[in-house]
């Protein structure tokens, strides 16, 4: 697989190239998955030091584990997050992403398992103040920030001349403590007084223990006021409190390692445990908070607002055929040759002989079972015949109830016509039709005139591609119309469409006779896919005519962010860490990008197989994934075996397909449920269809790229050229 694709900042790159023992069938779905990627790329920017790595399949959501403790209208209806939500989300989103642009299944390595490693390799790059410095060193020869610390500890330490048996902290503690004892005086005394104003049994109205709490505060409040003011005085003068809090800051410094162990206490104590107990998960926050609501919602209203040429010819060929329908209806004459009465009559009489032969039959087991419990029993041609008697009353029974079954359904048959013939009386006598046939007619004078403007829009300078194109050149788009009214609230989604053209590569992959299992490994990017899946003859038919046709593709998208209170993303930042020795974590944004693109050149010495897996631990992280939902695939080519396909999944219990990032589920195309997907054969008959996709599903991860660890040496001077810089910033980082 070659070719080169572009970057967010217009550079062109070539795509990763494939190991020679990549299955085909891989490879063509990984170039689809680049494809989608660079348009999502593209619609949805992310800044450099951030990565978006493209899930095929994409992930179904399960609205039911995320939107318990919510209202329809997504309101939280309890005071926190129900703890199955909590856990749900936890488990969502504690899979580390693969190394490399596209993921094919889960990696199995916890986010959180993985920051616990990596910030278990930061050390202090130098001495901690008041800690390290050697004992008996000179005080001139220590650095200035030690001799501050010295002085400070030293005034603190010191004996107050006010006070010769204690040192300036003891008095400022002494002080302290004082003003705090008078602040609680004050407020305990007013707490009383309410509520002996309360309380109070002559107080017999509000109003009056309201004029006695306040009779109260006039006469003591001045007193305790004075006394809280006259100990903050005390404070002032008598314990230095500015001078002891000036130089007590120099002193209170939280060392860097202090903050890695404050870290994993807060992973400590994040955490939710899983309903069996076997495990925890470290607790996540998404925003927006009611983000599965959102997508079910917008699952249930099917409203994408991208609207391609196909789907409005779609439109117009279906109204067209209504009118047909209508123009058949009022000319056809009412079939119904049996009223409504007499099917009700028929139900009313029949339901008059299975009363009476159910009456019969339960006589006639009573008797036979009396019989067989009298004691002396009957003679045996007594039982005999009352067992014959019974025997034929449960068959007459059984006779009459086939009978009832098939007057029920005639009867429902007459209901059915005649509800029929009064709508056909309503199409004719009371002007339905025609008004229905006007509402469709002007429908499609709109959407064949909105097929005209898309089209002439192709030739003028908003094309799509011209507009990519005016991207790459810097030039930005069109501002938009202050005149164009908003929509009211926010709208989370953002539509994105791309083309897909046909491949002309040969076919190369084998379709066996019975369902062929394949499977690959993606341990690192595209240098080796992961994937395991199973394809019946149908699915495979259909996966490469997919593959060979062209197909627009139209969704919208909505970025969820992660927020993890317990990942302290400054420690990667912090100037007074860094990694132990031969311990690296990130060789920086610029080399990072170059490896998870597949673009980087190997070190000397190394491989990039090599470099990848010693950056393996925790070169970044997911902070947000993209949901798509209403996705709509226009399919131009021979796409019979896709149609076989869902007929035969609909018939045999179910079945998948996918087309890059988008899992497409067969067996319940004809339901309508959130999480169908329904095919259909456009007006070009074979050789187009659409398949719509309503099940929102995750298809991709945004990530945090983690700055160089151990640290990059910065050029010489920081007004370098851009070359200079570009070097630093793609230079691997070195143990």
């Amino acid at each position: 697989m070659t070719g080169s694709y572009k970057t967010p900042t217009g550079d062109e790159t070539p795509t990763p190239t494939a190991s020679a023992t990549m299955d085909p069938e891989i490879e063509k779905t990984a170039e689809i998955s680049f494809k989608i990627r660079e348009a999502i790329r593209q619609s949805l920017p992310a800044p450099k030091e951030q990565f978006f790595t493209v899930m095929v399949p994409g992930k179904v959501v399960n609205f039911a584990d995320f939107t318990e403790g919510f209202d329809s209208d997504g309101h939280l209806t309890t005071p926190v997050l129900p703890t199955s939500v909590e856990l749900a989300q936890a488990m969502l989103c504690d899979d580390m992403p693969v190394f490399g642009p596209v993921q094919l299944g889960p990696t199995g390595r916890s986010v959180a398992g993985s920051y616990d490693m990596a910030i278990s390799k930061l050390v202090p790059t130098g001495t901690t103040i008041g800690r390290d410095i050697v004992e008996g060193a000179e005080f001139d020869n220590l650095p200035e920030a030690e001799k501050q610390h010295h002085k400070a500890m030293a005034w603190l330490t010191e004996r107050d001349p006010k006070h010769d048996n204690k040192t300036r902290v003891e008095v400022y503690g002494t002080k302290q403590a004082a003003h705090t004892k008078a602040v609680e005086n004050k407020i305990k005394a007013f707490d009383d007084a309410l509520t002996r104003a309360m309380n109070d049994p002559l107080n017999t109205s509000i109003a009056s223990r309201r004029a006695a709490y306040d009779n109260w505060v006039n006469e003591n409040s001045r007193t305790y006021r004075n006394s809280v003011q006259a100990a903050y005085m005390d404070w002032i003068v008598n314990g230095n409190k500015e001078e002891v809090e000036y130089w007590f800051s120099i002193v209170d410094r939280q060392t860097a390692m202090a903050c890695v162990e404050a870290s994993k206490e807060a992973m400590r104590n994040a955490v939710v445990m899983d309903t069996d107990g076997s495990a925890e998960f470290n607790k996540v926050r998404l925003s927006p908070t009611n983000w599965a609501v959102i997508a079910h919602q917008k699952a249930q209203s099917g409203n994408n607002q991208t609207r391609t040429v196909e789907w409005y010819t779609w439109e117009v060929s279906r109204l067209k055929k209504m009118n047909s329908l209508l123009d058949a209806m009022m000319a056809t004459t009412p079939q119904g040759d049996t009223p409504v009465a007499a099917g009700t009559a028929a139900i009313q009489n029949s339901d008059t002989h299975l009363t009476e032969t159910m009456t019969k039959f339960l006589k006639a087991r009573d008797a036979y079972e009396k019989a067989e419990r009298t004691d002396p029993k009957p003679s045996k041609n007594e039982r005999q015949a009352l067992y014959k008697t019974y025997n034929d009353a449960r068959s007459e029974l059984d006779e009459e109830k086939l009978k009832k079954n098939k007057e029920d359904v005639q009867a429902i048959t007459h209901f059915a016509q005649d509800a029929q013939d009064k709508m056909h009386k309503k199409l004719a006598d009371e002007g339905m039709a025609p008004k229905w046939k006007q509402e469709n007619a002007d429908k499609i004078t709109q959407y064949t005139a909105a097929i005209n403007a898309l089209l002439k829009s192709q030739e003028g300078p908003d094309n799509g591609l011209i507009q990519r194109v005016a991207r790459d050149a810097k030039i930005p788009d069109p501002y938009p119309d202050p005149s164009v009214p908003k929509k009211e609230g926010p709208d989370y989604f953002t539509a994105i469409s791309v083309e897909i053209s046909s491949s002309s590569s040969e076919e190369t992959s084998t379709s066996h006779a019975t369902a062929a299992s394949f499977g690959a490994s993606f341990a690192y990017g595209l240098f080796g896919l992961s994937a395991s899946a199973s394809h019946s003859d149908a699915a495979s038919d259909a996966a490469k005519a997919m593959a060979s046709s062209s197909v627009k593709i139209a969704f919208e998208c909505m970025r969820v962010d992660i927020t993890r209170s317990w990942l302290r993303s400054e420690l990667f930042f912090d100037s007074e860490l860094t990694t132990g020795p031969k311990q690296v974590i990130s060789p920086g944004y610029g080399r990072l990008r170059a490896l998870l693109e597949g673009t980087a050149k190997p070190n000397a010495g190394e491989s990039i197989q090599d470099e990848i897996q010693r950056y393996s631990t925790f070169p970044m992280y997911p902070t947000a994934f993209l949901l798509a939902a209403n996705v709509v695939l226009e399919i131009s080519g021979e796409t019979s075996a896709i149609q076989n396909h869902f007929k035969t999944s609909s018939t045999s219990g179910g079945g998948s397909l996918g087309y890059g990032p988008f899992s497409i589920s067969s067996s319940v195309s004809h339901t309508q449920t959130s999480t169908s997907s329904e095919f259909k054969a456009t007006a070009s008959g074979c050789r187009a269809s659409r398949i719509t996709i309503k099940s929102p599903q995750i298809i991709g991860w945004i990530s945090q790229m983690v700055p160089a660890l151990p640290r990059l040496k910065q050029p010489k001077s920081t007004g370098g050229s851009d070359d200079e810089w570009s070097k630093f910033w793609s230079k691997p980082a070195t143990s």
